[in-house]
């Protein structure tokens, strides 16, 4: 009986041991410490056991480092430092004030090695200017800092790139950002890794004509990815998010694609501000986007935390597959849509999103703008799901707030919405099936009717003929004076609909805006306060009662209503 316990207790301890390994996986998409070793971070460096090479004093245009080694450069330099070593080697070069420029190709051109790590000295100012591009058999060298292999840069100095001919930073492999103040200018992309991009530190400021960072591979699993840890990033590219794309219907863009007659943006060229093939993750960090196309892209995009800050021509936010946020504080001010993806889950964090056109999206397929350019198809019209569990969601939209090409769920967080429905666009719009259980929701509009979000099911939901304007914080408060949620408008609204899982049928509630009582009375209606649809008592979708014909009530006629 011993053995068969000790068996039990051993197979349980089993389970619950694998389970919590889940369970700490679980916590963050990535395994960080996975992905860099100690000496791509380390910025300490000795003198004494450095080689010291003067660029000022140089004879010669080229030079070459064939060895393994620190090696510490000042002085100015017209020409090119080429790091050609054996394949094992692992060579780092610390800026400790240097200017050069080449007249032909990167000014550091990595040829050869097991790891470029460039070290950034303390208080020394260092700057890179690529010339004329190069040929190394089908590939075409064009970066002001270019390495075949792993890239780490790291270190307190700071750095101007200059890409004169195509892109800023790139590594033909794994690139490491771990300090350093970093200035990046490049007539294409502005940093640029093949197999992957991890920013774990440093303040970056990339100006780009193509794509601010990106992450390219597309051709072997596990490949393509980008991770920002830490540290700032602000990114603008072309123009900038300008007028013309973000304006949405105005401008030309409907769900076609965007007009060739527009000026934001190239469809050649991709200007997204952080673009990887496959994996975007989001743990820590500081990033400002003003961007001429989407702000993140990638297939599939995790954010745990951060603060980031997007004004884009196009999307946001734009994830081919699924959409996870989880933490942070995300304010899209402007886009064309806010959020999209496939499937689009957020379940914590602060996201405050201005659009022109919907405001968060969830649907099948992609919108061909990935690593083809931005392409003409948007998402097919199937599938997707759009899920809220946490968090809190603010959005204002010229067309449908939350849309889905498939079905919505609202069980936790706060969510506050705007749309206007004159348009024929909805607050809440869904194919597929709409449930509300568990979320605290306010949504205003002008037009008065929000006849998608009639389709909810769940928890009570009442729609309100009442008004407030631009800048007015709408506050739900239950009967006891707690504030249940609160929104502040962008724009002014006639109709405002409310629901809680804290205000079940008849529960009283206020609807306030600063000492203002917009509404004072009982939650009334399982899916559409009565008389949704006019003044006349008319009930909710499918049969729902009057509401108590108070004077703000949409439903003045009061008494049983009919359904439609």
């Amino acid at each position: 009986m011993k053995k068969k316990l000790l068996s039990l207790i051993l197979v349980l301890s089993l389970l619950l041991g694998n389970h919590m390994i889940a369970a700490a996986d679980a916590e963050s998409a990535v395994n960080l410490s996975e992905l860099y070793k100690t000496r791509d971070t380390d910025s300490t460096w000795s003198a004494a056991s450095a080689q010291t090479i003067d660029l000022s004093s140089a004879e010669e245009k080229t030079i070459t480092i064939s060895t393994a080694g620190d090696y510490v450069l000042s002085g100015s330099l017209n020409g090119q430092i080429v790091v050609n070593a054996p394949t094992e080697a692992k060579v780092r070069l610390i800026l400790n004030g240097v200017e050069i420029v080449s007249p032909e190709g990167p000014a550091i051109y990595e040829v050869q090695a097991d790891k470029l790590i460039i070290t950034l000295a303390e208080g020394t100012q260092n700057s890179l200017t690529d010339g004329t591009v190069i040929q190394d058999g089908d590939d075409t060298i064009g970066a002001a800092l270019y390495a075949e292999d792993d890239l780490s840069i790291n270190g307190s100095g700071a750095l101007s790139v200059n890409g004169t001919q195509k892109h800023g930073i790139q590594s033909k492999a794994d690139l490491i950002l771990a300090g350093g103040e970093i200035q990046v200018t490049a007539q294409m992309d502005g940093i640029r890794g093949r197999n992957s991009v991890l920013m774990l530190d440093g303040q970056i400021q990339v100006t780009a004509g193509g794509d601010g960072v990106t992450a390219t591979r597309t051709d072997k699993e596990g490949k393509g990815w980008i991770v920002l840890a830490g540290g700032s990033l602000a990114v603008k590219t072309g123009e900038g998010a300008g007028e013309a794309r973000a304006s949405g219907k105005e401008a030309g863009w409907g769900r076609g694609g965007w007009s060739t007659s527009s000026s934001a943006g190239s469809d050649e060229v991709s200007q997204k501000a952080v673009k990887a093939a496959t994996d975007l993750t989001i743990l820590e960090g500081s990033y400002d986007f003003n961007c001429a196309d989407d702000g993140l892209h990638a297939d599939s995009i995790v954010i745990e935390g951060g603060a980031l800050s997007i004004r884009s021509g196009d999307d946001g936010v734009h994830a081919d597959s699924e959409l996870t946020i989880s933490g942070g504080e995300i304010h899209v001010l402007q886009s064309y849509e806010g959020l999209e993806g496939q499937n689009v889950t957020v379940s914590g964090g602060e996201i405050q999103i201005t659009a022109s056109d919907d405001g968060v999206n969830a649907a099948g397929g992609n919108d061909g703008s990935g690593f083809g350019g931005w392409g003409n198809d948007r998402f097919s019209a199937s599938g997707g799901q759009l899920n809220v569990t946490g968090g809190e969601l603010y959005v204002h939209a010229g067309g449908d707030a939350l849309d889905s090409n498939g079905g919505v769920s609202l069980t936790g967080g706060s969510i506050g919405v705007w749309a206007r429905t004159t348009t024929g666009e909805g607050a809440i719009d869904f194919n597929g099936t709409g449930t509300i259980n568990g979320a605290n929701l306010i949504v205003a509009s002008t037009g008065g009717v929000m006849q998608d979000t009639a389709n909810l099911t769940g928890q009570s939901v009442m729609a309100l003929s009442v008004s407030a304007a631009s800048g007015d914080e709408i506050r739900l408060q239950r009967e006891d004076g707690e504030t249940l949620m609160s929104f502040t408008l962008e724009n002014s609204c006639d109709t405002i609909l409310v629901s809680s899982a804290q205000l079940a049928e008849g529960s009283a509630f206020s609807l306030l805006t600063g000492e203002k009582v917009l509404y004072a009375g009982t939650m009334s209606g399982n899916l559409y306060s009565a008389g949704a649809f006019g003044q006349n008592g008319f009930g909710g979708m499918g049969g729902g009662r009057g509401g108590m014909g108070g004077p703000n009530e949409m439903s003045r006629g009061g008494g049983r209503g009919r359904g439609r």
